[in-house]
């Protein structure tokens, strides 16, 4: 990765610390289906060590903590780490926490069964973030990737809206993942000798929201709301309040918006 490009992801990555509230609030979550799915495909032990990188507000470590894990949750933003500690608290639940990126972890090797990150792989520098992964693992231990990617293909108002958002993007960045994390993080695994082949698996849920919701959900991008200006903000935001209400969605009711969610699952190689 050039010295630039680094920069510029380190850089938008942190910009998230702008909007953390909004970012805890209006971002999905993770049925119960994907752990169970991790944990059956990995055969981890009762309550296994998992260490969460790029955790944002909890979203995931969170729901891992509640199914007995032992979660350290291990993030560069300090207020994101702040309103994951303060969730944690308000629902009983035990996580430790690190404040550092996903590539410099400061953990003790082969001290985890599971590394997972939710939503945030694409932002890492992937080659050294997979060096540290393998490092922190256990020989046999595994690493679980995943993504809520909104599924165009179950709803004629999400391949509506992709094609507004496209259109106010002008062709740019909507979104890492689907630009290009897929390729990048099959690189990565491809290029790692510490990892057993990669698994990818594809599961489906969904998730209720209002239109207000949604419209919070749509502002939590950094692709939108640290890319475009305040000007261009205020078109898309009149535009989608407009394709909402043609799909009868204006209103406080929610509605079901489908996700699918991409896992990748690979095991840490003996030494």
């Amino acid at each position: 990765m050039s010295a630039t490009r680094e920069a510029d992801q380190q850089a938008r990555a942190r910009g998230f610390e702008g909007w953390a509230a909004d970012y805890d609030r209006y971002r999905p979550g993770y049925p119960d289906e994907l752990f169970d799915e991790i944990e059956a495909r990995l055969a981890l032990p009762p309550r296994p060590l998992t260490v969460d990188l790029g955790a944002g507000t909890g979203r995931a470590s969170l729901a891992m903590a509640a199914r007995g894990w032992r979660v350290t949750a291990v993030e560069p933003g300090a207020r994101m780490l702040d309103l994951l500690r303060a969730r944690a608290t308000a629902e009983g639940l035990t996580v430790a926490t690190a404040h550092a990126p996903a590539e410099e972890t400061g953990l003790a090797p082969d001290s985890a069964d599971l590394v997972t990150a939710a939503q945030a792989f694409h932002w890492f520098d992937k080659e050294r973030a997979l060096t540290e992964i393998a490092r922190i693992l256990r020989p046999g231990g595994g690493v679980a990737l995943f993504w809520n990617v909104r599924d165009g293909e179950r709803s004629k108002f999400l391949t509506e809206y992709a094609t507004l958002l496209a259109r106010h993007m002008k062709g740019g960045d909507a979104g890492r993942y689907e630009a290009s994390g897929r390729d990048e993080t099959n690189a990565a695994f491809a290029g790692s000798t510490a990892f057993e082949a990669v698994e990818r698996l594809t599961l489906y849920h969904e998730v209720p929201m209002t239109a207000r919701e949604f419209m919070g959900m749509v502002f939590t991008a950094s692709y939108v709301r640290a890319a475009l200006a305040p000007e261009q903000q205020a078109r898309l935001r009149s535009d989608l309040v407009a394709l909402l209400a043609r799909h009868g969605l204006a209103d406080a009711e929610p509605f079901t918006v489908p996700y699918r969610i991409e896992l990748w699952i690979a095991r840490r190689r003996g030494r």
